[in-house]
């Protein structure tokens, strides 16, 4: 299903006195042999003609005849590692192909429909791709490996980006100071999607608050029809803007846990009490993969989902009619959105560092990103061309406005582990085989344990409070 689940460099250490007595050392070495060194050169300009020879002397192999530098072998292609995007991935192809002549470069470029999966095992491998793309939940853990190659400042521009999708790619050194890696290409958020002719049928506007947001999914049930008001997901990232709406967060602004808490546990009492008064349902209960097939399929009114839904309904199930709203107000009131952005990183192995991320910041760019083809299914992070997104698709105006406040989806690194821990309770709190209090103690508890864990690994592991 289409979910969206989809320039510093490191330090050199600073010669000290012996290095220069080193230096100085091998500089008279190698200046007596400056004549030798000059007549290979020589040699190999004559040989480099002579193909027509039976054989091809070789050149001894003397250290100070390697010439090396930090793009390492120009023959070797840029090597690029995307995700499969269809038609987008054609289109960066061509742009990645101009961009590469015009600096007479050789690029390849690689994509795969399983990219997240994929990408930690050929960062870390023997031979790593030199750019690739990495999400705002897979970032933290691939920066606190040291996988990624901070950016120089001087080609990161934060200007024009919503803050925290900018800050969402951003990891702190030796020294606790915060480092840019890259910035979002692209961003999609969660609004409230309904089936726009079930709510005329009520004869009535949207829901704005949880309170009209149950009696809504309450006069959409039809428990003849197998339908339900409300659609729900056990899954962490749907449940958000219910714990943002109610005032609470997964980590407080001094990087502690704060899952069990009050706010949590109003939250999830809303999600779990609606569920089990027979107002709301899952996928799972119709035979569908997710929300957004339920309700094309007319057994659910309202769900919260990302804008990659708007794309698969048109392919899908083009005579449905639907339209998006805001995400209700919570009793905090807040209707704080989650946003799923990634970005173009560099492998802190590349060799080719320096063209990597001036290719970055060309695909980054307003020309490449504003050209790309556009479904509705994700929106540029980059502010100005998404009023023009806006412009194309005002009936999804909900998702691109949901942007400026919404909280990245990002946890701390190590946090996988907590994140299949929540989905998978969620499915016994919906069966009521466990209770929400029980539920956050083990939940605070394992997340105070993969905090400290983090902590006594890497230094300044602190997070924000935006998962």
């Amino acid at each position: 299903m289409p979910i969206q689940r989809s320039l510093i460099v490191s330090n050199e250490s600073r010669m000290g006195r012996d290095s220069f007595r080193k230096g100085a050392v091998l500089w008279h070495s190698v200046s007596r042999r400056l004549p030798l060194y000059f007549a290979f050169l020589l040699l190999a300009a004559l040989l480099s003609g002579c193909n027509a020879l039976p054989f091809r002397p070789r050149l001894p192999e003397l250290p100070f005849l390697q010439l090396q530098s930090e793009t390492g072998d120009p023959a070797r292609p840029l090597q690029l590692f995307l995700p499969e995007e269809g038609r987008i991935t054609e289109a960066l192809r061509s742009q990645t192909d101009s961009w590469a002549e015009g600096k007479q470069l050789t690029v390849a470029l690689s994509t795969s429909s399983n990219h997240s999966h994929e990408l930690v095992d050929l960062l870390s491998g023997e031979d790593p791709p030199d750019l690739v793309v990495v999400t705002a939940f897979l970032f933290p853990d691939l920066a606190r490996q040291g996988l990624l190659a901070p950016a120089d400042q001087g080609l990161l521009d934060p200007a024009g980006y919503p803050p925290q999708l900018a800050a969402a790619f951003s990891w702190p050194n030796d020294e606790s100071v915060s480092l840019s890696y890259c910035l979002p290409r692209e961003v999609r958020a969660l609004a409230l999607v309904y089936d726009s002719a079930g709510l005329a049928a009520l004869g009535l506007p949207p829901p704005t608050s949880w309170e009209s947001l149950r009696a809504i999914a309450v006069g959409l049930t039809d428990e003849e029809r197998n339908r339900f008001g409300f659609i729900e997901a056990p899954d962490l990232s749907r449940w958000l803007p219910f714990l943002y709406g109610a005032g609470g967060t997964i980590i407080d602004e001094n990087g502690g846990m704060a899952i069990n808490s009050p706010a949590a546990a109003e939250a999830m009492d809303w999600y779990i009490q609606i569920f089990r008064d027979n107002f709301a349902g899952h996928a799972g209960e119709s035979n569908n993969e997710w929300a957004g097939e339920v309700l094309a399929k007319g057994k659910g009114g309202l769900t919260i989902e990302g804008n990659w839904i708007a794309p698969y309904f048109e392919s899908q199930f083009p005579a449905y009619q639907y339209a998006v709203a805001p995400i209700p107000v919570g009793p905090a009131g807040l209707n704080t959105s989650v946003a799923f952005t990634s970005c173009y990183a560099v492998s802190a192995s590349s060799t080719r560092k320096k063209d990597a991320f001036e290719l970055a910041a060309f695909l980054s760019g307003p020309d490449v990103v504003g050209s790309l083809p556009n479904d509705g299914g994700w929106m540029p992070a980059l502010n100005q061309l998404r009023d023009d997104w806006k412009r194309d698709f005002p009936d999804l105006v909900p998702f691109a406005d949901a942007v400026a406040t919404a909280s990245v989806w990002q946890l701390p690194p190590g946090f996988g582990i907590f994140l299949n821990s929540f989905n998978r309770g969620m499915v016994h709190l919906f069966a009521a085989t466990v209770e929400a209090p029980d539920f956050f103690a083990e939940l605070q508890e394992l997340g105070e344990t993969l905090l400290e864990t983090a902590d006594e690994s890497v230094p300044g592991t602190t997070q924000s409070s935006s998962p």
